[in-house]
């Protein structure tokens, strides 16, 4: 708050009347939007005393349109309630006027220094965007170099097989080609499936390929075992 009761009891100047249910909003964490009800509150408080004032020949008024305005402010500690008092008992026109002097100044230096603080606000969020955006920008470059070094590895890895299966079916080794075959159109197609709901069964089918694969490969070319040859007959006179 800017001070209200200050302003209010040694100016008795400035807020409209009018009635408004919605108050002055919800507070935020905005620094403008915290500025603007502020102002709200400062025009209403000033409106309401100004009114007050036009009316001081009605009591009635006078009570409610304070009223109001002190339902805008902070209640006042003991120490400056002592202080007005004082001030009214003296009534020296004199002191009223420096009063109101001080008040005015007081009013400039906050609002000098409210300006002050929503400018280095505003210059404070430019930079935290300008961050932010340098942190989202980093973080894509990251994950499009793991998806770099998956894709080259896969591919690295795919193409080998895939020479592995031409070799392979060079020295007929069909079912070894097949499977090499198998297993590098596997890996060239995962990048691709690297960030889609098909990540994991892709996995699993690949594993699951690559074990039938040798499974098979390894029972293909296994050799039988050979009967033993017996052993020659010496008494046989032949």
């Amino acid at each position: 708050m800017r001070l209200h009761l200050v302003i209010a009891l040694l100016a008795l100047t400035g807020c409209s009347s009018t009635p408004d249910t919605k108050g002055t909003g919800t507070p935020t964490a905005e620094l403008g939007t915290i500025g603007s009800q502020i102002d709200k509150s400062d025009q209403r408080v000033a409106a309401s005393i100004a009114v007050a004032s036009e009316n001081a020949e009605k009591p009635a008024v006078v009570r409610s349109e304070l009223g109001v305005a002190a339902s805008y402010l902070p209640k006042p500690d003991q120490i400056h309630l002592d202080y007005v008092r004082s001030r009214v008992a003296r009534s020296n026109t004199e002191e009223y006027k420096r009063a109101e002097d001080a008040g005015r100044k007081l009013l400039a230096t906050i609002d000098a220094n409210w300006d002050k603080a929503e400018k280095e606000a505003k210059a404070n969020k430019a930079a935290i965007d300008a961050a932010n955006c340098e942190i989202t920008k980093l973080r894509a470059d990251i994950a499009q170099a793991k998806k770099d070094v998956v894709t080259w590895t896969c591919a690295g890895i795919g193409a080998c097989l895939a020479l592995a299966g031409v070799a392979l079916l060079w020295f007929k080794q069909v079912l070894g080609a097949i499977s090499s075959a198998v297993g590098s159109a596997c890996l060239l197609a995962f990048p691709a499936l690297v960030e889609t709901k098909w990540f994991l069964t892709s996995l699993g089918v690949l594993g699951g390929l690559l074990i039938v694969g040798a499974g098979i490969y390894l029972l293909w070319t296994r050799t039988p075992p050979q009967k033993p040859k017996e052993a020659a007959n010496t008494d046989d006179p032949k």
